[in-house]
């Protein structure tokens, strides 16, 4: 059994979809409120040394009134990367944060919340001007939303 196959089984009942992007990267779409839920499942079957989040990408999809948010996970015992991909709405885009169960969420999560307001529920250290001058972010512009106008 190939071990991303072997992943997407055991993440299965999070997963609603999962299609391979490239070889050795498979994506994981997971509805936003199993995002959490996942990376516990993730992290206590890999184990915390087993894995590396190496970003976390935010994509404004104002067409579709969404925002994409991707989780590029580098599973280096197993020799593969996975992309946990989430969708949040463009109006409101909340989902619970992954720094306690991983550290290295934090600077994703900051830079995905200044560049396009995503809010990562239960980050303490959450806020603006983290990577965006204040000068922008005094005005609630988010760079990287396609309407901001920056």
């Amino acid at each position: 059994m190939d071990v991303t196959q072997d992943l997407v089984e055991l993440l299965s009942r999070y997963v609603t979809s999962s299609y391979v992007m490239k070889p050795e990267r498979t994506v994981l779409e997971v509805e936003a409120n199993r995002v959490r839920e996942l990376f516990s499942k993730l992290v206590e079957a890999a184990g915390e040394d087993s894995l590396y989040l190496a970003t976390i990408e935010g994509t404004d999809l104002p067409d579709k009134g969404l925002i994409r948010v991707d989780y590029f996970v580098n599973m280096f015992k197993r020799g593969t990367y996975v992309v946990v991909r989430t969708y949040l709405p463009r109006d409101g885009p909340v989902i619970s944060s992954l720094i306690d169960l991983l550290p290295g969420a934090l600077a994703g999560e900051l830079e995905t919340h200044d560049l396009l307001g995503v809010v990562f529920e239960g980050n303490p250290y959450l806020r603006r001007s983290f990577f965006v001058p204040e000068d922008v972010s005094s005005k609630g512009v988010y760079p990287l939303r396609k309407d901001s106008g920056v």
